[in-house]
């Protein structure tokens, strides 16, 4: 603890099991008390996705918006309810939204409520250039902020010498399943050539492929205490994409993380994806089905050059996306805004 005056800070997430809460707020909240900030944390208390009304998602936040009158600023996770304007304009100020999605397109009215929540915001935290610059419209203080890796806990695979199965991996959420399907055929291409490699997942629950056979298929269901184990036993982290507004606000957060683990990447070049790809030789951009089992199949074939991706990868990530970077960077943006 520094002798600087301590700053409160009010945040508001959603349900415990979501985790861009966690990876663009609640894993910060250690490193920041010992920084001089007091972070007391709002989240909804239902867990799993909710169908019920809007009204009924927002009523649990009433009684924070009221206890938040005690905080120095609200540091707001998206929007409280997506799609929908409830009490964002009731939070005390200053007020701190921070977006790590393009949620504008979220249904049945972001393209009508996000633009006015974020006139009512006295800064945005965006996470990458994209999201800053759709929302430099409607703010006058934005704030690039990617969404940061513990390094400490993301730890670098141990490489073995003997021959290991190949193993092409991919983690995230079954909601961005199509992304997968949008490569099934190179992918399936590629496995039906390489008996030796299967294709691993972690996520919430199995992708099912009719193309690729089930023994060459690898699932783990997605917990913080395996995660990091999991991503060890990949040979090469994909992170396909589609060109949609959607795609292009992503925060590259899965291809950091197998980044940080020292694996190579092959990647879709859209948005983010193109920026991080840019700072290193760290792996491929694969845009045709050709490409895809192409940069599959160069990897599988050298290992010297999947090991010089992956060590080059962590590198950029201590550099540019670790604690050591985003943690100083969010300080600062609330010191300056509570002065």
């Amino acid at each position: 603890m520094t002798d600087k005056k301590q700053i409160k800070i009010a945040a508001f997430t959603s349900r415990q099991d979501d985790p861009a809460s966690y990876f663009r707020v609640r894993q910060y909240k250690e490193r920041l008390e010992q920084e001089s900030f007091s972070i007391q944390e709002f989240s909804h208390p239902v867990t799993g996705r909710c169908w019920y009304p809007f009204f009924f998602k927002a009523t649990p936040y009433i009684s924070a918006v009221i206890k938040c009158r005690n905080s120095d600023v609200v540091w707001l996770r998206r929007i409280l309810v997506e799609g929908y304007e409830t009490f964002e304009r009731l939070l005390k100020r200053p007020r701190v939204m921070d977006v790590d999605d393009a949620i504008w397109l979220a249904r049945p009215f972001g393209k009508y409520a996000v633009p006015h929540i974020a006139r009512g915001m006295d800064a945005i935290i965006a996470g990458n250039n994209y999201l800053a610059n759709w929302f430099d419209k409607y703010c006058k203080q934005i704030h690039v902020v990617p969404t940061a890796i513990d390094t400490v806990r993301y730890t670098k695979k141990i490489r073995k010498t003997d021959n290991d199965e190949f193993v092409v991996g991919w983690t995230g959420t079954s909601s961005n399943f199509f992304y997968l399907n949008s490569i099934e055929k190179p992918l399936a291409h590629f496995l039906a050539d390489h008996k030796d490699s299967c294709f691993k997942i972690i996520a919430d629950k199995p992708w099912y492929s009719e193309l690729i056979p089930p023994d060459q298929m690898r699932f783990v269901q997605w917990s913080r205490q395996v995660e990091v184990e999991s991503l060890h036993t990949m040979s090469v982290g994909i992170m396909p994409l589609t060109d949609t507004p959607w795609a292009r606000g992503k925060c590259s957060f899965k291809m950091l993380q197998y980044m940080a683990v020292g694996l190579p990447v092959i990647v879709s070049p859209i948005g983010m994806n193109k920026d991080v790809l840019s700072k290193a030789d760290i792996g491929f951009a694969a845009k045709s089905d050709e490409e895809w089992y192409h940069t599959l199949e160069t990897l599988y074939k050298d290992e010297q050059s999947r090991t010089k991706f992956g060590d080059a990868g962590r590198k950029v990530v201590e550099q540019f996306y670790s604690f050591n970077t985003v943690i100083p960077a969010l300080a600062s943006i609330f010191e300056a805004i509570v002065k």
